[in-house]
């Protein structure tokens, strides 16, 4: 037997106010908002994108301070030299007989996180490369400083993107996801859970 006592009104989420959709999208956003998709989103953006498949990513995203995004791992020789989304960027300025010329002492760039930040400037760049001439050094210099200004570019960007997917909702998917899951609310926005409720 039902006790009546326990049972309360709920509403979707299209008939709550204005004030209570807000308070309704905070708990969605809890829900719906994978950390884990988030960083597959990414690295499945730098792969398709730019042909790598050696970076994967640090961020903390909490409006705090150290907030901020950032990448480690490698960038191979192949992913350099013989990737054309990548290498446009790398070699940027650089004349493809200097470019040629780096492959027996360019194997590859890393990227190295330091300390207990993840924003963009918690990571080193450097160059893995051996037996180059003084010469060569300053050409794996400037690829690295081309790397760097994409990197820094990408970090800022995906870390907008971040902020984005785990802040803002719009009451249209708000509304889709509460539909699609079932889900509904208390007057006041925030959800039902575990009562016997009667629809609105």
């Amino acid at each position: 037997m039902i006790n009546l006592e326990h049972k309360i009104v709920a509403y979707t989420f299209d008939e709550l106010s204005s004030d209570a959709k807000e308070v309704a999208k905070g708990k969605i956003l809890e829900i719906d908002r994978d950390p884990m998709i988030f960083s597959g989103d990414l690295i499945d953006f730098l792969e398709c994108e730019y042909g790598l498949n050696n970076l994967k990513t640090y961020y903390s995203l909490s409006y705090c301070q150290g907030d901020g995004l950032c990448l480690y791992g490698n960038i191979y020789d192949n992913e350099l030299f013989d990737n054309e989304k990548f290498s446009k960027i790398a070699f940027k300025g650089i004349h493809w007989k200097q470019k040629e010329g780096l492959r027996s002492v360019l194997s590859g760039i890393t990227f190295t996180h330091h300390g207990r930040y993840y924003h963009e400037r918690s990571v080193t760049i450097d160059s893995d490369s051996y037996n180059a001439s003084d010469k060569q050094y300053v050409v794996i210099d400037k690829i690295v400083e081309n790397i760097e200004k994409w990197y820094f570019e990408f970090c800022n960007e995906w870390k907008g993107i971040g902020y984005d997917y785990f802040y803002e909702i719009t009451d249209e998917d708000a509304s889709y996801f509460c539909n699609d899951n079932d889900i509904l609310f208390h007057e006041n926005g925030k959800k039902v859970s575990g009562e016997y409720c009667i629809a609105s």
